[in-house]
């Protein structure tokens, strides 16, 4: 793809005046602010937006593939256009209390591309995680069984993602490779012991199992990269969800799973109880269901870790960090490291949970 140039305020301000959108006719855009993380295809801006006789306000501007390919190497061919799809669909209109998303979320089509274009909902996404505060997050995810119980054409639609514990298995070579060069990566030698890099190749073999393991559980509305950086509980206990690109059908727990599994990496403060989040998770969503899911519960939540967890980790985690990441940032680096260990050793203690035999390969 080809790399382009981020979009200045004047570029921001005739898209915006192109459209009849909930910005207002006639509002200028004062300046942005590069958000990208370099993770997906589409650039992300911060806009501030001022309509005319009132107060700027901040917004976010996505332009949907205005990116570049990283490390990620997405084989996902709708990744850039799905969370347009998700707000062009409604299906935000259909989360229930409890659950929220960015207000006046806008799509429209600009000079040959889409552009989703929303309030800006930063403030709440700034919090600091807490285990209390997770334990929220965990029963608030399981009220995405909702929309798709209340009409279960809803999730059948194409543009959804339906292997989300797969999204990164083509990483799976690569993980294998990284684990094998441990051993001659004086750095690295240490992350992991022998016993537990066989270990950890038991479980990336165990990628396929896993996935049609998890296909045969109830299924769900995930959102399918649900993160602490995604997420934030909003002065009223709901939980507000943003960068829909993964959004899909995916197994109870899975979400959850994700959330878990990046909670240190991405921020969160203290250790989590992870049994007892699974447990609050499972409550919540039997509450919903009418029925036990509990034990599917803990299936897509183990799925989570031991697919998309250390898919993750594994391949472009630790590709990064052999190519030279934080090379001269030792503190960084060590957070890198402590979290690809600390990320794999907690997806090895859920193997039994997921009838993977860690022991044997």
């Amino acid at each position: 793809m080809t790399e382009r140039v981020l979009p200045d305020a004047d570029t921001v301000e005739a898209a915006l005046a192109s459209y009849d959108g909930p910005w207002g006719a006639g509002a200028r855009v004062l300046s942005v602010r590069d958000l990208s993380t370099g993770l997906g295809q589409a650039a992300v801006l911060r806009a501030s937006v001022a309509p005319p006789h009132a107060s700027a306000s901040p917004w976010i501007v996505k332009i949907l593939g205005w990116g570049r390919q990283t490390l990620l190497d997405s084989c996902d061919r709708l990744l850039d256009r799905r969370e347009a799809h998700f707000y062009a669909s409604g299906i935000s209109d259909l989360l229930p209390s409890g659950l929220t998303t960015p207000p006046a979320a806008t799509v429209f089509r600009h000079h040959d591309l889409t552009w989703l274009v929303m309030r800006d909902i930063g403030a709440v996404l700034q919090q600091s995680w807490t285990p209390g505060s997770a334990t929220t997050a965990a029963r608030r995810t399981a009220l995405l069984y909702v929309p798709g119980s209340v009409r279960p054409g809803l999730l059948d639609a194409p543009w959804l993602e339906l292997a989300g514990y797969a999204a990164y298995a083509h990483h799976v070579p690569a993980g294998h490779g990284n684990l094998d060069a441990l051993a001659d990566d004086a750095r690295l030698r240490a992350l992991f012991s022998p016993e537990q890099v066989h270990s950890l190749h038991a479980c990336l073999d165990a990628a396929e199992d896993l996935g049609a393991r998890a296909a045969e559980l109830p299924m769900t509305l995930v959102h399918g990269d649900l993160t602490p950086r995604n997420a934030g509980l909003d002065p009223y206990g709901a939980l507000a969800l943003i960068d829909w690109e993964h959004v899909g059908v995916g197994p109870v727990g899975f979400d959850l799973g994700t959330f878990v599994s990046l909670y240190r990496a991405f921020g969160g403060n203290g250790e989590l109880d992870e049994p007892a989040l699974l447990e609050a998770y499972g409550r919540a969503v039997r509450d919903l269901a009418g029925t036990d899911l509990g034990p599917a519960a803990a299936l897509g939540f183990a799925t989570a870790h031991l697919t998309w967890g250390l898919h993750l980790r594994l391949g472009p985690g630790l590709t990064a960090v052999r190519q030279g990441l934080n090379r001269d940032a030792p503190a960084k680096l060590a957070a890198h490291l402590d979290d690809i260990r600390s990320g794999c050793l907690r997806a090895l203690s859920w193997a039994p949970a997921a009838g993977v035999d860690a022991l044997h390969r």
